[in-house]
């Protein structure tokens, strides 16, 4: 009975068999043998039962409601994007030897010792809400300490390399209009087509941002930190007096920009009152801080009618004590042509200042173009030392060549001149040529 109630009847008949095979042996082997099978079976189903079952598994899931790249974030509804770059680089130039060349002492020699690495980690996260797309996003940099041959080094920047320590490039907020963080001041127009720039205002500051667009028109103002263009603001004594004798305060700058988007053109004008310019009390032995103000304009025409994907860029700007706003100093400027030291100098000079651009980008295929830009810039600083005028241009041709998508092979001249007029001290001439030639991976 027992053996009739562990065994089906197929499974019985078969064991049976085995025992007349085996004629009838001693019952205690029948036993032993039934005992057995009995608890192979007993064994399997407890097996069995013992098998834990797998969890759903949350796959990745594209998510296409802010564009190519992005996925969402497992078990949420924000929707994350990863990008960035390598970039390796190296470039070679000349100089002017004349004597006192202030703005060509530190340019790169002819050599082809300027090798350099970079590289960037991108991120952006995006969420839809009742007022409007949530997003974050931050660029983090790091690059060895052989810094590449072009002008407009920030103090932050040449510090990083030095130290080859991770920088912040830019990061932000942004929540329908609003936008606040560290990226490009809304003053910027760009640099034209080419990899060094030409002179103008390139800044990247802290600052908060309300944007309003309607029908291809857009109305934007700035709350922007003034000491992100190099004012002073009671921390640094580049001029020579002792750091208490500068007496400036720390007012932010506010910029306002009305651009329009429609077909061909693309156009922007921008306005900033500015507090950068530090001015000489002689009746209180004080460097005090003096606000200004500066105006600009770019405007950008596709060309695609011409030959497909053709650009052309110009901008132009003026500024009264707002040198950062012109090109004179800040991130692509006249001034950093010699490096941070005077570029932080000429930030805080007083004085009227101007500079122009143009640049065109012609495509031959879709894995090349070419690009030419040329550019001039002019400071009237007889406020700030009797007769000191400077006039700067720079031409520059870049040519990039994409073999495969995501990888860039780019080469960069340019020739800069820059004079100096002061009726204090000699004229002083300089100029300098350079090449730079670098990959970039990007994804």
């Amino acid at each position: 009975m027992i053996l009739r109630g562990l065994l089906g009847g197929d499974e019985k008949n078969e064991i049976l068999s085995w025992f007349y095979l085996f004629g009838g042996q001693d019952m205690n082997f029948k036993t032993l043998l039934l005992g057995s099978a009995a608890a192979m079976l007993m064994a399997g189903g407890a097996q069995a039962a013992d098998l834990t079952v797998a969890e759903p598994v949350d796959y990745v899931k594209v998510c296409d409601a802010f564009g190519t790249g992005f996925f969402y974030s497992p078990g949420t509804d924000t929707c994350i994007k990863i990008g960035g770059y390598v970039k390796f680089g190296t470039s070679f130039g000349d100089r002017s030897d004349l004597p006192n060349t202030v703005f060509n002492g530190l340019y790169p020699d002819s050599s082809w010792g300027n090798f350099f690495t970079e590289v960037s980690i991108q991120a952006t996260a995006s969420s839809v809400t009742e007022y409007g797309n949530l997003t974050g996003f931050i660029d983090m940099r790091a690059a060895t300490s052989n810094s590449p041959g072009t002008s407009g080094e920030t103090v932050s920047q040449y510090l990083n390399n030095t130290t080859k320590s991770a920088y912040v490039d830019s990061a932000y907020l942004e929540l329908g209009p609003l936008k606040a963080g560290y990226f490009t001041s809304l003053f910027d127009f760009g640099r034209g087509y080419n990899d060094t720039g030409m002179f103008g205002s390139d800044s990247t500051v802290d600052h908060i941002q309300l944007t309003y667009a309607v029908n291809g028109f857009g109305l934007a103002i700035s709350i922007e930190d003034q000491r992100d263009r190099g004012q002073l603001a009671n921390t640094m004594d580049i001029l020579p007096v002792p750091a208490d004798n500068i007496d400036t305060s720390n007012v932010p700058d506010i910029v306002g920009a009305v651009t329009y988007a429609s077909g061909i053109f693309s156009a922007k004008i921008a306005a900033a009152y500015a507090n950068q310019a530090v001015t000489y009390d002689a009746v209180t032995d004080t460097f005090d801080g003096d606000s200004g103000w500066a105006v600009g304009a770019g405007l950008e025409i596709a060309l695609d009618s011409f030959s497909a994907g053709d650009r052309f860029f110009v901008s132009a700007a003026y500024g009264d004590n707002a040198n950062s706003y012109t090109g004179i100093a800040g991130g692509t400027s006249v001034a950093g042509f010699a490096g941070v030291g005077l570029n932080s100098a000429y930030s805080v000079a007083p004085g009227t200042s101007w500079s122009a651009l143009a640049s065109y980008k012609h495509v031959w295929t879709p894995q090349l173009w070419s690009s030419l830009s040329g550019g001039y810039a002019n400071y009237d600083g007889s406020d700030f030392q009797d007769g000191i005028n400077v006039d700067a241009w720079r031409v520059g041709f870049t040519t990039a060549y994409t073999p495969v998508k995501g990888l860039d092979l780019v080469g960069d001249v340019f020739y800069t001149d820059i004079n100096v007029d002061n009726d204090d001290v000699n004229t002083v001439d300089g100029n300098g040529w350079t090449f730079n030639l670098f990959l970039k991976r990007s994804w």
